[in-house]
């Protein structure tokens, strides 16, 4: 007989770390906010004159979300392995491009490659942790010498309408 919901059988069998836990907790409390945006979203374009109809998807995605508790904390445990990978990359380039000409920034790289490490071994507290110091030790060293670049360069910022880039 088929498993009803391998998410949750998926979820349960295997343990997470305290840390994790308290992170995907902290992203699941997002949850009532996000779903009446959503449900906002999704409704306003299909109440505009018959332009389109929902696919059955669509319209049932709301329920869908909402009853699955397992399926959120899959979602929310993988939006902060993505944020963490994301904001590692964006560490590690930053920290190879601009060591070499502000010394000040070395005392960031043992942090990010510690980060490194933590991600490596799948423990995503843990290197969420660390990239934030990372992130406070740049603001901090940008503080006191004005001269370092920001983390992200004029180019690298978000579109005023952050969905522009959105295909």
């Amino acid at each position: 007989m088929p498993v009803s919901n391998p998410p949750a059988a998926a979820a349960g069998s295997q343990p997470q770390a305290p840390e994790l836990q308290q992170l995907v907790a902290l992203l699941g409390s997002l949850m009532p906010l996000l779903l009446r945006f959503q449900s906002q979203t999704l409704e306003q374009p299909f109440h505009q004159a018959g332009q389109f109809q929902p696919s059955p998807f669509q319209a049932n995605l709301g329920n869908f979300l909402v009853s699955n508790p397992a399926l959120d904390h899959q979602a929310a445990a993988s939006l902060v392995a993505d944020i963490t990978a994301d904001s590692l990359r964006n560490l590690s380039n930053y920290l190879e491009s601009n060591v070499g000409s502000h010394p000040g920034l070395e005392s960031c790289v043992p942090v990010v490659t510690q980060a490194a490490r933590a991600f490596a071994a799948r423990d995503h507290a843990q290197a969420f942790n660390l990239i934030w110091l990372a992130y406070r030790l740049i603001a901090t060293i940008r503080a006191i010498d004005p001269q370092i670049p920001p983390l992200r360069a004029a180019g690298q910022a978000f579109a005023a309408d952050p969905t522009a880039s959105i295909h």
